[in-house]
């Protein structure tokens, strides 16, 4: 074997060995974040009013406040689709949800001074 030849593949196909670093990183995804409107939420899943919906089956990155959880579309239509999460929520990502749902006038402005505390601040863009 010379040096220009690649190795054979190991038992289980890997042709070169992994480090397992657990080091922080960054992704940056090819999609666009645009806004949409979140009509209703289970912790399995969502359905919300995009222009123009993506694709049945798109990944997607759900933002909601400080959530982030990763999805799939599984319906669409018109302007309305149904995700699915990856993992369901945890408890106490719908009991916040509930809180908001019942606090409506307060979360919005809880959102509203959050985000005018950080333009005066110099956060965000």
């Amino acid at each position: 074997m010379t040096i220009h030849n690649p190795p054979r593949p190991a038992l289980g196909g890997r042709l070169f060995n992994r480090l397992r670093l657990g080091a922080a990183a960054s992704l940056e995804l090819i999609h666009p974040r645009r806004a949409c409107l979140l009509d209703d939420i289970s912790s399995t899943g969502a359905r919300l009013r995009i222009d123009p919906a993506p694709a049945n089956g798109a990944m997607v990155l759900l933002h909601f406040h400080e959530l982030k959880v990763y999805a799939r579309v599984i319906w669409s239509k018109s302007n309305e689709v149904g995700l699915q999460f990856e993992q369901p929520l945890a408890l106490e990502d719908m009991q916040g949800m509930l809180w908001i749902t019942n606090n409506r006038d307060l979360y919005e402005r809880i959102c509203r001074d959050g985000h005018a505390q950080d333009w005066a601040d110099g956060f965000g863009a």
